[in-house]
């Protein structure tokens, strides 16, 4: 009885049939194609894209386990990969650590990402945060964290069924144990934070150049705390509201605001990064001339325990915290959220509590802010920074124009006796703003999307 061999199994035929069916679609003529259909073949390339990436991570940790480098005399299988697809050493290593995490320990990362469910930089955000977690924390404790998390990126675990980009999952992440233990969650934060705000220490810097035309170029890093806090000052003074309100000096010329002559537009005339460096022109042309006082004319509304924010920082001793990688002391026992939604570690908190204006956010037992002031028409500036606890952005779920743009909207028209109260307000850009109002247009609350804008039927 002759016993025939099986053939080996491969995947270089569906990984090229599925390369030939992209070029295939590279042939036809886009705008031939119906309106309704460009939505859904974006939806679907960012799927393929995952699933090839996370293939090209499966064959990565096959290459390594193999060590088929030796074949070639390449120093690693990261070399090895450089040589063969033309990208750097540096990008493969990076991708080969993520590979054998995903096939080792992240289960559901792994197969969510495989089936096209996950992006590239929403991987990246569950795996870290992960591995950061607690020496307590045990792999069950764990695997449940990720895969809520995972639930989360994909849209299946959020109440509106929309996934978290990487940016909002980043600030998940850092909370992904509170659904097995929330004081682990707390260690969780207080360490990712922690080695945040140390690393961001190291790598803050500022080079500016003279171009020799009458203009400088430059380039800067700074930590997330004071780089939300700058970014909350330049969208504050570019927000398209403030632009339009023009002034005129006793002789009649325009002073500040905006041109009325420049053209009309949420823009005027000019692009985000160009009204952003217009306001940080300003910014610097209205530092104080009179010498550094320090940081009081600096307000944060702050949301943590009053014990964080008052603990002894004495208890550090003469350690220095910034040269210990994983030093866990007073420094990263506690955390902090400011009113741009930013959250920090506790002790930059209290750094900055030494000087700046502390505004204390008190809440009611659901986490709500409580009126902390009202006025006969319109909403205070205490009222904006309670919403602000709330929302960072726009209102309206689609839109991520940043909080500093609002403009806050009465729910219920104060013109058909509306209150100016916090539960009967929210913010709006603009342009959802005058669309609220126009007759055309539907302001409704969904329980799980939050507030949308619609149409209304003829």
């Amino acid at each position: 009885m002759t016993v025939q061999a099986l053939p080996t199994p491969t995947a270089a035929p569906a990984v090229n049939g599925a390369s030939a069916l992209l070029t295939e679609a590279h042939g036809v003529a886009l705008d031939r194609v119906a309106r309704a259909e460009l939505g859904h073949l974006l939806e679907t390339l960012a799927v393929v894209e995952s699933q090839a990436e996370a293939l090209r991570l499966k064959v990565l940790a096959e290459a390594e386990r193999r060590q088929v480098a030796a074949d070639e005399a390449a120093t690693g299988t990261d070399a090895w990969a450089a040589a063969l697809t033309g990208t750097t050493r540096e990008v493969n290593a990076g991708g080969l650590h993520l590979a054998e995490l995903l096939k080792a320990k992240y289960h559901h990362t792994r197969e969510a990402y495989a089936a096209g469910q996950l992006r590239a930089d929403q991987v990246r955000v569950i795996v870290r945060a992960a591995e950061q977690a607690p020496v307590e924390t045990t792999p069950e404790q764990l695997a449940v964290a990720e895969e809520i998390l995972v639930g989360k990126a994909t849209g299946v675990g959020t109440r509106s069924g929309r996934p978290m980009n990487a940016k909002r999952l980043r600030q998940a992440a850092r909370r992904m144990l509170e659904v097995v233990d929330r004081d682990l969650a707390d260690r969780h934060e207080a360490i990712m934070l922690g080695r945040e705000s140390r690393r961001a220490k190291h790598e803050t810097y500022l080079a500016l150049h003279d171009n020799g035309d009458g203009t400088y170029s430059g380039r800067f890093t700074l930590p997330e705390l004071h780089g939300s806090l700058l970014r909350t000052a330049i969208e504050t003074l570019s927000a398209p509201r403030r632009l339009n309100k023009a002034r005129t000096g006793p002789d009649g010329k325009h002073i500040s605001g905006h041109d009325p002559s420049a053209p009309t537009g949420e823009g005027h005339g000019l692009s985000g990064w160009e009204l952003h460096g217009h306001a940080l022109c300003e910014l610097i042309e209205h530092l104080p001339t009179d010498g550094w006082t320090g940081a009081n004319a600096l307000t944060l509304l702050v949301t943590m325990t009053a014990e964080d924010l008052t603990r002894d920082l004495a208890a550090t001793g003469d350690h220095d915290p910034t040269t210990w990688p994983d030093w866990k002391g007073p420094a990263e026992t506690g955390t902090a959220k400011l009113d741009t939604g930013t959250r920090t570690a506790a002790g930059d908190l209290r750094r900055l509590a030494c000087e700046a204006g502390l505004v204390p956010a008190i809440l009611n037992s659901e986490s709500a802010p409580l009126d902390l002031g009202r006025t006969r028409r319109l909403h205070t500036h205490h009222q904006r920074k309670a919403l602000a606890l709330t929302h960072d952005t726009c209102a309206i779920d689609t839109c991520q124009r940043p909080f500093a743009w609002t403009e806050i909207h009465h729910l219920i028209p104060w013109s058909h006796h509306g209150d100016t109260d916090l539960d009967l307000a929210i913010p709006l850009c603009s342009w959802h703003h005058h669309r609220t109002h126009d007759p055309t247009w539907q302001l409704r609350h969904h329980p799980d999307r939050g507030w949308e804008l619609s149409r209304r039927r003829r």
